[in-house]
C-alpha cells in the first residue's frame, strides 16, 4: 500500500477523506513515478541532444561560468545531460543519474539567477526540474524501473 500522508504515524486509509480510493491510489502510484521519471529523462535527452552531438560546443559557455578547463566540463555537461536522461528513462542507475542531473540543473539555476541576473523567472524551470531529479535521488527509480527489475540500487 502506498503512503498518502506525510505523517508516518497514519496509515494511508486513515489520512484519506475517501478511504475506498486507497487501492486506486496504490495502483496509480508506480505509474505516476514512472511517468515522471520517463518524462524527466526524455526532457533531459531532448535538451542534451545538441550537446551530445557536439560535446565541445559548450566550451565557451562553461568557461564563462568559471569552469576550467572548458573542454572537459563541456563534455561532462553533454554526457550528464543526455546520458543521465537516458538512464532516467530506463530507470537504470537512477540515483546516480538523478544526482548528476540535479547538480547540472542547480548550476543552471545559478547561471540564470545570478550570472544572467534573471532572478526567479529565469531560473524557474531549472528549479522545478531540479526538484524532480532530486526526488529520484531520494526515492530511486520506482517499482517499474530496471533498477527494481535487477534488484539493485545505489
Amino acid at each position: 500500500m502506498t503512503q498518502t500522508s506525510l505523517d508516518p504515524r497514519q496509515t494511508p486509509d486513515q489520512s484519506l477523506i475517501f478511504p475506498k480510493l486507497a487501492p486506486l491510489y496504490a495502483a496509480l502510484s508506480p505509474l505516476a513515478v514512472t511517468w515522471l521519471r520517463v518524462i524527466c529523462g526524455l526532457a533531459l535527452m531532448v535538451h542534451g541532444w545538441p550537446k551530445i552531438t557536439n560535446p565541445l560546443g559548450a566550451t565557451g559557455m562553461v568557461e564563462g561560468m568559471g569552469f576550467h578547463p572548458g573542454w572537459l566540463w563541456s563534455v561532462a555537461l553533454s554526457v550528464t545531460e543526455f546520458g543521465g536522461g537516458l538512464l532516467l528513462v530506463l530507470g537504470l542507475l537512477t540515483r546516480l543519474a538523478a544526482a548528476g542531473t540535479t547538480v547540472v540543473l542547480l548550476v543552471t539555476v545559478y547561471f540564470h539567477w545570478i550570472l544572467k541576473e534573471q532572478g526567479y523567472s529565469g531560473a524557474e524551470l531549472s528549479l522545478i526540474w531540479s526538484a524532480v531529479t532530486f526526488f529520484f535521488v531520494a526515492h530511486g527509480g520506482g517499482r517499474l524501473s530496471l533498477d527494481a527489475r535487477l534488484g539493485k540500487q545505489l
